[in-house]
């Protein structure tokens, strides 16, 4: 008895350790916490970032026209959707509540976080894509998998032929929103071949041919070192470098995260005179992968893919060939 009495001792207090640290945790608090309507939420968000001003929250199951009230899909979300006017959770894990709201510009409809850094600091981050005109209100639901809080994102869309739900299931990681996950996939990536075709624009122009030893290849075109239209400077031009080992690590953790070999082999979006961006990875079981996407937004996890690629233009010892 004597033996097991320090072992229990040990186990209350720490016990008693984790309670308080809970406790510290819960009892970080912000404006957040306060907001139990839609009045004060409304009065909040446009105090909480100058950005917001001309943003008006809307409940997600308010329509603006009786075409809207009347349509199928309405009765379809209503079942889908629980009735709150907005959603707060911790969505990354710092201990103070973050909100998701829905609600209105001018011309269009849009979905975004209010991410709490403490000390009455807030980011907002985009849900909708601040790209798209979005006609329809769009809808917002928690739900938890795997201990882990997931935003799922409702879309109404419009074809000629129907009308249909674009359901979006996502998590907050690295400071934006990403497509979850159940499991990640272990791909072992012996060649990433990256490149963007012009705009009406000076969007830039390259080819990147990536390994993870020996030589990569960068080939700039046009609008890489310079924005001004119709020059072609002559730092353009063919490069050659050794790629970070930790850059190209975290490519190739992304597209592991983002179960790459799973996603569609083409997307394109509803505008034109954009760039393409064409990707291409080599796995050591020969297979390969295709990707071509107009406009760059296939999905949130490669767009930011895209910007990572885009960085290595100017992150790496890259030298004249």
């Amino acid at each position: 008895m004597r033996k097991t009495l320090p072992f229990i001792l040990c186990v209350a207090m720490l016990f008693s350790c984790a309670k308080k640290n809970v406790n510290v945790k819960q009892s970080k608090k912000s404006t957040i916490d306060s907001i139990t309507d839609l009045n004060s939420l409304r009065a909040f968000v446009k105090t909480a970032d100058s950005t917001l001003r001309d943003f008006t929250c809307v409940s997600p199951h308010v329509y603006k026209n009786e075409e809207l009230a009347s349509s199928p899909v309405k009765q379809k979300l209503d079942s889908m959707i629980p009735k709150t006017d907005y959603i707060k959770a911790d969505l990354d894990g710092n201990g103070l509540m973050d909100l998701v709201i829905t609600g209105e510009t001018q011309f269009s409809f849009h979905a975004l976080a209010l991410m709490s850094l403490g000390e009455e600091q807030y980011k907002v981050v985009p849900l909708s894509s601040p790209r798209n005109y979005n006609q329809f209100p769009i809808y917002t639901k928690l739900v938890t998998k795997n201990d882990i809080p997931i935003i799922e994102l409702y879309e109404k869309r419009t074809t000629f032929k129907d009308q249909k739900i674009n359901k979006s299931t996502l998590v907050y990681k690295d400071g934006t929103f990403v497509e979850y996950q159940d499991k990640v996939a272990n791909y072992q990536i012996t060649k990433i071949e990256f490149g963007t075709t012009g705009c009406f624009g000076t969007c830039p122009v390259f080819n990147l041919t990536l390994v993870p030893e020996g030589k990569s290849l960068f080939e700039a075109k046009y609008y890489n070192f310079n924005q001004n239209l119709g020059e072609r400077e002559e730092e353009e031009g063919d490069f050659e470098a050794v790629i970070k080992t930790t850059d190209f690590n975290v490519i190739v953790q992304m597209m592991n995260e983002m179960n790459i070999k799973d996603l569609e082999s083409s997307y394109t979006v509803g505008w034109t005179d954009d760039q393409t961006a064409k990707l291409k990875i080599s796995f050591a079981d020969g297979s390969v992968k295709y990707i071509q996407d107009y406009g760059m937004q296939g999905t949130r996890g490669l767009k930011i893919l895209y910007e990572k690629l885009l960085a290595l233009r100017f992150n790496q010892d890259w030298e004249r060939i």
